[in-house]
């Protein structure tokens, strides 16, 4: 009997991750939610035969977008970010059509899709929008047979439970309650469970993401760079995860979070320190407010692709609890969406 195909996909407002191939354990492929809208004028995306970006064209609704690793080269502003209408966007739809286009497998038995707490109430309107055939360029087929939602951080747990020897899972997971953070570009979310049963009322999530912090930090460092416009969401970004704690602007680095102007020839100085912390703080607050003063709480399980930021805040409201800082932070929602779809085919 052949093996059923799983899948899983998690389209966030900062990355799209997804699994391309593998049956025990998913290959996963993760690239920025950057949407570009293909203008056949620009010169940009004129083929030259050299420096080809790495993307797919997908047709939402009559208009043709670029997404992949290279899509922020086309990208506007206003296609760069999903919108609060997420599920029902065509910038979401983009980026979930195109991470089907680049699974490795023609049928998909079971698609698994992560949504943010926030947004649960779109389940079925994602169900319907992935179940049957998808069609791309050049007569390429996706068709998916199932899909199947759950919230991304449950899914979070499931992956963190996933990689604990069978022993600890019995002895100690399974009865133990547990608090993860899912820290998202919009949002983080919150999920507190017994074991791998959520525990809906201590659950939920804020519109307190890394956006906010991004929000807050921007104008400071525009106007010590004496910008007119706000310096790019994307320099910044990159300067939290890519480049190594360096802000890049105008060909140059800069130390971040903070600059002094005897460490530049351009007399730049700037601290953003108190910008971060005040947002991380808030977030954290959400936190403490849902989940409360803990005591019956075994541990913290922290992911996404931003905790790092906010692990200080968290750490702040709960000093005396242990925090596992999960390593693969940035894919391990889509790795227990893949797990979870894995359990549910072997029944």
């Amino acid at each position: 009997m052949a093996k059923k195909i799983v899948r899983a996909a998690e389209v966030g407002f900062g990355t799209v991750s997804f699994t391309v191939s593998g049956d025990d354990k998913p290959v996963i492929k993760t690239f920025s939610s950057s949407v570009g809208r293909i203008n056949e004028s620009r010169i940009g995306q004129a083929d030259m035969g050299i420096g080809k970006r790495e993307t797919v064209e997908v047709d939402i609704d009559g208009d043709i977008f670029e997404v992949g690793p290279d899509a922020y080269l086309s990208a506007q502003d206003s296609d760069d970010v999903l919108s609060d209408h997420y599920v029902g966007s065509k910038q979401y739809k983009a980026l979930l059509k195109g991470s089907l286009s680049l699974m490795h497998d023609r049928v998909i038995d079971l698609l698994v899709v992560g949504l943010p707490v926030n947004h649960w109430s779109k389940k079925n309107e994602l169900i319907k929008l992935t179940e049957g055939v998808h069609d791309f360029k050049g007569g390429k087929q996706r068709i998916v047979k199932k899909t199947m939602v759950l919230p991304q951080p449950v899914a979070g747990l499931v992956s963190y439970a996933t990689s604990l020897p069978k022993q600890e899972f019995e002895k100690n997971f399974k009865t133990a309650n547990v608090v993860c953070v899912d820290a998202g570009y919009l949002t983080l979310d919150v999920c507190t469970s017994r074991g791998l049963t959520p525990i809906e009322k201590r659950s939920g999530a804020t519109e307190n993401g890394f956006s906010t912090v991004l929000n807050e930090i921007i104008p400071t460092l525009s106007k010590a760079f004496s910008l007119t416009n706000n310096l790019s969401r994307r320099l910044v970004d990159d300067a939290f995860w890519k480049t190594n704690g360096k802000l890049k602007v105008r060909g140059y680095e800069y130390p971040f979070p903070i600059c002094k102007k005897e460490e530049n020839d351009l007399g730049i100085e700037y601290d953003v320190t108190g910008n971060i912390n005040s947002s991380t703080s808030t977030a954290a607050n959400y936190v403490r407010n849902i989940v409360g003063s803990g005591d019956d709480i075994d541990y913290f399980v922290l992911f996404g692709g931003p905790i790092k930021t906010f692990e200080p805040a968290i750490r702040a409201q709960y000093p005396h609890h242990k925090m596992i800082v999960l390593e693969n932070n940035l894919t391990t929602v889509v790795e227990g969406l893949f797990y979870a779809g894995k359990q549910v085919v072997r029944g």
